[in-house]
């Protein structure tokens, strides 16, 4: 949305900022990317003499945040097949992103965004006893 990493940290009430990227950085995979792409523009092109320190960096920082709002905000898991296993019946079944993000926000109150971001960035989520895992990484060990 913008922000920068210090503001989000404070608004969620983390004492470090490396809390908040440790928790959150996976949702922009691209962003140092992005940053250092223009970084190294920065460094071949220069940067315009005629401007103040503060206005270069002030028009640096609007063009990287025009990049930032072109991305999407979460990870997009739609493309994923999502299997729902049930260790105890030793069921397995095939569901969409839509239904894993439902059954997350009625089985544990889990928002649809956050479900997908943890299921992307650890292969697999755990609701009630019930493990949905991306079929691209398999199902983990421990719960064969």
């Amino acid at each position: 949305m913008g922000f920068n990493i210090l503001m989000v940290s404070q608004r969620l009430g983390h004492e470090k900022v490396e809390t908040t990227w440790q928790t959150y950085a996976h949702l922009y995979p691209d962003k140092e990317k992005m940053l250092a792409a223009q970084l190294d523009t920065v460094k071949v092109q220069g940067i315009t003499a005629n401007l103040t320190i503060e206005d270069q960096l002030a028009e640096f920082m609007a063009q990287f945040q025009s990049h930032l709002k072109e991305q999407p905000a979460l990870i997009d898991i739609n493309s994923e097949e999502i299997i729902r296993w049930d260790p105890e019946k030793r069921e397995k079944a095939t569901v969409t992103a839509a239904e894993f993000e439902q059954e997350a926000q009625l089985d544990e109150g889990i928002e649809a965004g956050l479900a997908s971001a943890e299921i992307f960035q650890t292969g697999y989520l755990e609701l009630c006893g019930i493990v949905y895992f991306l079929a691209s990484r398999g199902l983990p060990a421990k719960f064969l």
